[in-house]
């Protein structure tokens, strides 16, 4: 029986899941902005901003690791012609990416199991997140000594991950308006609006 060959485009649940992660990176990384950024009687300032981005963190923590696992245990289309470095390049920045949806949401998590503190999840209910038992068990000057090392790192983190997706959303938007090759329509559904092929595209067959 001959292999089957690679998919040309990605399954609807790889779409549904990048497409709702990217926006609720988005949006984790702008209500950390309101809620570090701004004071209450600024017109930015957003009072339920720190509990939404614990929830949205949550979220993505969930979706990533989803999606890590969708894309370990389904094909996915190959890489289009490119140079050997352009490959390595890209290779790198999604396994980064990957590291970044998953690692960024868990230190936070880590913050709060730190901080012994439960949080609002969509202003629904109120939740303890798990704590590891090491940390439920340390004492607070160990805590907070902790706290003051991994809440910056968070931070830190979040800032280069977002430097990665728009490293990323650059990438995509060369391939297209530059390469005119089908790296972003295949992660796009087929009916979306002012994608459609154009007659100087190549075919499918790397998409």
């Amino acid at each position: 029986m001959p292999p089957l060959s690679p998919p040309s485009r990605y399954d609807s649940v790889a779409m549904t899941l990048h497409w709702a992660i990217a926006l609720l990176l988005l949006l984790d990384f702008a209500l950390a902005m309101v809620f570090s950024r701004f004071n209450p009687g600024d017109a930015l300032y957003f009072r339920s901003a720190y509990d939404l981005h614990m929830s949205v963190g949550l979220c993505v923590l969930i979706l990533s690791v989803a999606r890590v696992g969708w894309r370990l245990t389904h094909p996915h289309p190959p890489p289009p012609d490119m140079a050997l470095s352009l490959r390595v390049l890209a290779r790198a920045s999604h396994l980064l990416l990957y590291v970044f949806m998953v690692v960024a949401p868990a230190s936070g998590w880590l913050v709060l199991s730190l901080r012994h503190q439960a949080t609002s999840v969509f202003g629904l209910f109120r939740w303890a997140w798990p704590t590891l038992p090491a940390i439920a068990t340390m004492a607070r000057p160990e805590r907070q000594s902790w706290h003051d090392q991994m809440l910056p790192l968070h931070t830190r983190l979040s800032y280069l991950g977002m430097c990665l997706l728009a490293v990323h959303v650059a990438a995509a938007l060369y391939h297209h308006f530059g390469r005119r090759d089908d790296v972003l329509r295949r992660m796009l559904p087929r009916a979306a609006v002012g994608l459609r092929r154009r007659p100087d595209m190549p075919s499918e067959r790397h998409a």
